[in-house]
């Protein structure tokens, strides 16, 4: 068995959940790069893409607000720390990234009623 091929997961997610989860793995990995990048003095930030608001109006924080910004920046760098080089590794903390992002907005929904 080829060790790079994914394997099948055990549940179908719905595509939404799915589409969201590839945009942060996506994000996890680009941060995981260019924060190695910085650590040894090599700017490529104008390189980096920036999933973020793709990621927040999928999963419904699309406010704009800087405490929006701030909650998941801190997220993503956290997670991003936590990968590893292999896909289990990575799709677990987009995983832990996806509930903890939706927890936020759960706890606003409760704040706000």
């Amino acid at each position: 068995m080829n060790p790079i091929t994914p394997t099948r997961p055990l549940v179908k997610l719905p595509s939404s959940i799915d589409y969201t989860l590839f945009l942060i793995r996506e994000e996890l990995k680009s941060q995981r790069f260019f924060n190695g990048l910085n650590k040894i003095d090599l700017d490529g930030c104008r390189y980096q893409p920036h999933l973020d608001r793709l990621i927040l109006a999928s999963v419904g924080l699309d406010d704009g607000t800087d405490e929006t910004f701030d909650v998941y920046f801190r997220i993503m760098e956290k997670r991003s720390k936590k990968i590893g080089t292999d896909n289990d590794s990575i799709m677990k903390q987009a995983v832990k990234a996806y509930i903890e992002l939706v927890a936020e907005k759960n706890r606003r929904k409760k704040v706000s009623a």
